[in-house]
């Protein structure tokens, strides 16, 4: 890490932060509720008596700040430890659950504040710390970035590269459940060829493949709400944790817009689910690890929700939609240049190509069938159009995450131990980390040796909505 960046402080630095803190403002300091019960002194006794179970929460807990669950059971838990206490020692009634709570929650943001724990998310992408820091300092990151050499996409160094590590996109199972666990050591121990087999995908019309089709779009609509300008950086390998990867969305490098300047996007393209503007777990944990392993500071989240028009004659009519546009779906010739160049798998691959969001946005019917046909001439020789999509974007939402040093160094020993798994049982074995198969029950049929008519008796008929055809011999 470069010496101008300065670490957040750590948990294990807070209790003196947090001591002196307040012992500094006791004199003028105002306590946040009164009591006829209780004196100025005891009240500011009680409120750090509340700060120290604070800190102890967090030592305990600092790893489920990934939960968006997190700040709700934190005030939860406090104010229930202290409602408790209080109403033993009488200082309270039976009805002032809620004025308690009220408390707690101001001094949890004061004791975030102290200990600078950033929030999980927020919704002011403009809240930024980049205009305090060296510009110098971001341009060198993002050099650094840039320099590490990246090897060809689905390549055998390629295909190494990511076997031997843990990426962003997939570390949080390794906070999940054990089921969970055990599928991502089972995945990360199967051999090289297994993985790199399972990697590729050309499935057109799953949730996956929309992500990827609809990501390019999605960075297009941010770089021209935001005027910015995002980078690709391919894989990035962890300076100190050789086990951890991440493959960013982009990050920021136009170093005119000094509020976005080398900050990490995040995109996700949602397909059947709501956008809450509130990152579900395994991606908040996505986001610490890029920022993590790229060395930077904040992350814009961003969720989109790409639609597609039935066909053309809608998109021309649509006045609604501020962003829309057209992408031509390409596939392959069986030609003899890309039979000696291409492998299966790159055959088999969709190639899309976008309309620039300067053509989309004039909306001139002109134009953009101009567009249409100068790309389908510039690349006659080795693509043939399948098909052409006419897009626009229905719902976006973007929160800044901030970089949470606390919860990662409380992370790194737990994603060690899973690693170290891994490691061993290459070698040892893996089998009883494959998922368990149910075993299916055999249907079977029989007269039934009671009945005077043709009743037969029917075991094991799994229970459907569908209408079940039996056969029964004669």
């Amino acid at each position: 890490m470069d010496e101008a960046y300065e670490p957040e402080t750590s948990t294990s630095e807070t209790s003196s932060t947090l001591s002196t803190s307040t012992k500094s403002t006791a004199s003028t300091y105002e306590p946040t509720f009164n009591t006829p019960e209780l004196s100025p002194s005891e009240l500011l006794d009680i409120e750090e008596e509340m700060y120290y179970l604070m800190e102890e929460y967090m030592k305990q807990e600092i790893i489920n700040i990934s939960s968006p669950n997190f700040y709700k059971n934190f005030i939860k838990d406090i104010t229930t430890e202290f409602y408790a206490y209080w109403l033993d020692c009488g200082i309270c009634h039976e009805d002032d659950y809620d004025d308690i709570e009220d408390i707690v929650e101001q001094l949890l943001e004061v004791y975030f504040d102290i200990c600078q724990i950033p929030l999980r998310s927020n919704y002011d992408t403009c809240t930024t710390n980049n205009m305090d820091k060296p510009f110098e300092i971001i341009t060198n990151k993002i050099n650094y970035l840039n320099s590490i050499p990246q090897a060809k996409q689905k390549s055998i160094e390629w295909y190494t590269f990511r076997y031997n590590l843990i990426t962003a996109s997939n570390l949080w199972k390794v906070f999940a459940s054990e089921a969970q666990r055990n599928s991502l050591i089972y995945d990360k121990c199967k051999p090289l060829d297994a993985f790199k087999s399972e990697q590729h995908n050309t499935h057109t019309q799953g949730t996956l493949h929309w992500g990827v089709k609809y990501e390019p779009v999605s960075i297009n609509i941010y770089e021209h709400m935001y005027q910015t300008k995002v980078g690709d950086f391919g894989c990035i390998p962890h300076k100190t944790y050789k086990f951890i990867g991440a493959s960013p969305d982009g990050i920021n490098i136009d170093p005119n817009n000094i509020e976005k300047y080398g900050r990490m996007v995040e995109i996700k393209n949602i397909f059947n689910r709501e956008i809450t503007g509130v990152p579900k777990q395994e991606y908040w944990i996505q986001t610490q690890i890029q920022m993590e392993t790229c060395d930077l500071d904040e992350c814009d989240f961003v969720e989109t929700r790409i639609k597609e028009f039935e066909n053309s004659n809608a998109f021309y009519e649509d006045t609604t939609h501020e962003y829309k546009g057209v992408i031509l779906y390409f596939v392959h010739r069986m030609n003899m240049t890309n039979q000696a160049n291409l492998s299966v798998n790159e055959m088999n691959t969709p190639v899309y190509k976008y309309m620039p969001l300067d053509v989309s946005l004039t909306n001139n019917k002109e134009e953009i069938d101009t567009w249409i046909t100068q790309t389908k001439e510039r690349h006659s020789e080795d693509l043939i159009l399948f098909n052409t999509i006419y897009w626009y974007m229905d719902e976006f939402s973007c929160v800044l995450i901030k970089r949470n040093p606390q919860w990662f160094e409380s992370a790194v020993p737990r994603i060690k131990e899973l690693w170290d798994i891994v490691l061993k049982e290459r070698v040892e074995g893996y089998s009883h980390r494959a998922a368990k198969k149910k075993i299916k029950p055999e249907v079977v049929v029989h007269a039934n040796p009671d009945a005077t008519d043709t009743t037969h008796i029917i075991k094991n008929l799994p229970l459907s909505n569908h209408i079940c055809l039996v056969k029964l011999s004669s």
